[in-house]
């Protein structure tokens, strides 16, 4: 009877050293498992009134101190005559890494302090790429977080070096700038649904996109985009490229990141 106790003392002892740690927090607590968001720090933080304008523009940086890897911030932000406004960066950014500006409507005032943050939104990835969408209330210190998806790793036959861009150009365009492009496909398998997503230095986004399927040394259709702000590549960063491509009788959707240099397969 002795010994039968001293099992049953040890397995449950076993049982808490193995699924112990792994408990989920209280609801609304931080998760040690989790970025916290002590780790989003905002720097470069800047609060001004537009040039030629009246409206008030609040600028900062969102700088990684965690050790996950971040993909997208939201902050919901409210004014102080109760105006509701967000700033988002769909960066992808590694720990220690800065995103570009972000940017929204600030308080007529220019103070900071007539301008509160409510939310967060943190799209993360820990290192067995298990994608977790992490929230916090600021007003309630409430944290919420989806259920982790892990994104696939794949070594795709289609390379983003496969497509290539012929005779690319900024044009000049009343006033802005617009970006023309030839894109032809070397790879050996058809492709659709190019899309290159790119930043200026200002923090406004881009998208260069060809929905139609190419087939194996074609080349497409001239493409534009038009309403940059910018005429060199030196000022824009490219931070995404997607495309489909067809084996056999099967279309592989691929996002490549640019920052990770890693190829997703997307469902």
């Amino acid at each position: 009877m002795k010994l039968k106790w001293i099992y049953l003392t040890f397995v449950c002892f076993l049982m808490l050293l193995l699924f112990g740690c792994e408990m989920e927090a209280e609801e609304g607590a931080v998760n040690r498992h989790y970025i916290r968001i002590e780790e989003i720090e905002l720097v470069d933080v800047s609060l001004e009134r537009e040039a030629d304008s009246e409206v008030a523009i609040y600028q900062a940086k969102i700088k990684n101190r965690s050790k996950y890897t971040i993909q997208g911030v939201t902050i919901e932000v409210e004014l102080q005559d109760g105006q509701h406004t967000t700033i988002v960066t769909q960066d992808t950014l590694k720990p220690g890494d800065t995103s570009g500006w972000i940017r929204c409507v600030g308080p007529d005032s220019l103070k900071l302090k007539d301008l509160k943050t409510t939310r967060f939104t943190i799209k993360m990835m820990d290192d067995e790429n298990q994608e977790t969408v992490v929230t916090y209330d600021v007003g309630r210190d409430f944290y919420t977080y989806s259920e982790s998806v892990e994104k696939e790793n794949i070594d795709p036959l289609v390379k983003v070096e496969d497509i290539e861009w012929i005779d690319p150009k900024f044009v000049k365009e009343d006033g802005s700038v617009k970006l023309q492009t030839y894109l032809k496909n070397n790879s050996s398998y058809a492709v659709q649904n190019i899309m290159y997503t790119f930043e200026d230095d200002l923090g406004e986004t881009y998208t260069l996109y060809y929905p139609l399927e190419m087939e194996a040394g074609h080349q497409s259709s001239l493409l534009t985009t038009s309403n940059l702000s910018k005429k060199t590549w030196d000022d824009y960063e490219f931070k995404r490229v997607s495309y489909s491509y067809q084996e056999k009788d099967e279309w592989i959707h691929v996002i490549y990141d640019v920052r990770l240099k890693q190829y997703f397969k997307e469902s």
